[in-house]
């Protein structure tokens, strides 16, 4: 007779969890569709600028040299200049940073500053980048081959500050 026995009403706490998770769940996608979170997985600057704090920076770029297009493409877009190459800690540095900036636009609106500021990391990032991008030119004031993070050691943006964008470095 065990298997005609009939089965337990779920407890009033697991029906409360349940109805809590899709709530949960229904919320998390509405934000993610409002914030059109399927844009910051492409490589495009103009998933950057869905925020209106980035408008003067993404205003700065799509007027500079590194917002010229070749063969249709953009010379360099936010992520190239801002983002790890190799594809896991692109990926890695990508879900850090979007993480941080849900939790501040989330959480902290009343302290966000008017514009961006790099953090260190990101300004690592960056001189690698122009490295990268540019070791041909900058061979002899830059040596990749040493630490272009070390004591004294010349950074790119501080000749070439309005290249990328005019503020927020």
């Amino acid at each position: 007779m065990k298997g005609n026995q009939p089965k337990k009403p779920l407890s009033f706490m697991a029906g409360l969890f349940g109805i809590l998770l899709v709530i949960i769940v229904v919320f998390g996608v509405y934000t993610f569709y409002n914030a059109k979170g399927m844009s910051y997985f492409s490589n495009t600057s103009e998933a950057c600028n869905n925020c209106h704090i980035m408008n003067d920076v993404y205003r700065d770029w799509s007027r500079g040299p590194h917002s010229q297009k070749i063969a249709g493409e953009p010379r360099a877009t936010c992520n190239d200049c801002h983002l790890p190459h190799s594809f896991v800690e692109k990926w890695i540095a990508k879900a850090q940073s979007g993480v941080s900036h849900a939790y501040a636009f989330t959480f902290k609106l009343d302290v966000l500053p008017t514009n961006l500021t790099a953090t260190q990391k990101s300004k690592t990032m960056v001189q690698d980048n122009c490295i990268r991008c540019h070791s041909e030119m900058v061979s002899n004031v830059v040596n990749p081959t040493t630490n272009p993070h070390g004591n004294g050691a010349l950074s790119c943006v501080s000749c070439h500050a309005s290249v990328g964008h005019a503020r927020g470095f």
